[in-house]
């Protein structure tokens, strides 16, 4: 594809050989797992990293509960469950 770039990333010996067994289960190319694998950790990543940026702006701006509340919602939840 025009806009696809080369990536190599060095990889150990056992999980070239893993990901071709992976690969050939799949029927898939290595290639082509190794994109959706990268796909969905990048996913994840800016995901965490925007959750992160969401609870700085939350202290930020005060939105916080105390230890002590915090300790009180989980044993009333747990009193919920018994």
């Amino acid at each position: 594809m025009a806009n696809d770039v080369a990536a190599g990333p060095m990889i150990t010996a056992e999980l070239d050989e893993a990901l071709t067994r992976l690969a050939a289960a799949r029927g898939k190319s290595k290639s082509a797992l190794v994109c959706e694998a990268l796909t969905e950790f990048v996913a994840y990543e800016e995901a965490f990293i925007a959750a992160v940026e969401e609870g700085r702006a939350d202290v930020r701006a005060g939105n916080t509960i105390s230890h002590a509340e915090v300790v009180q919602e989980i044993e009333a939840l747990f009193a919920g469950k018994r």
